[in-house]
């Protein structure tokens, strides 16, 4: 039986990650999100970063409503926590603690952006 910290939920988003190579390249990639919980994410991608890499992670939160003109997005520096590669699933978990920005929309630009971080 699986024990985990926290409760994971699905979540399809997309995510830009960044991270430096082992020479020291800086290196940004994208993907998108399986799942999430307040401890971390897992992304789904081609190109994962290797175990134990510092990564830097921007995930772009859907609409709550449909016609919401809202969005948000979870940022957070973590670290890759295990890399998989099976099939559809390739990708990689990383811990982190998010922390939650308004996105200013077009008709916004000039107010500053709300941040509050998820407890």
């Amino acid at each position: 039986m699986e024990h985990r910290r926290a409760v994971r939920f699905s979540l399809l988003a997309p995510v830009i990650y960044r991270w430096k190579d082992p020479s020291g390249k800086n290196r940004k990639s994208v993907g998108c999100t399986r799942d999430i919980s307040i401890l971390g994410a897992f992304i789904v991608s081609p190109s994962p970063p290797p175990v134990q890499t510092p990564v830097s992670l921007e995930i772009h939160l859907p609409p709550l409503e449909r016609n919401d003109l809202q969005r948000l997005r979870l940022e957070a520096k973590g670290r890759v926590t295990r890399v998989t590669s099976t099939g559809q699933d390739s990708g990689f978990a990383a811990t982190s603690r998010f922390e939650l920005y308004e996105m200013a929309s077009l008709s916004a630009c000039a107010r500053p952006q709300d941040s509050r971080e998820l407890q």
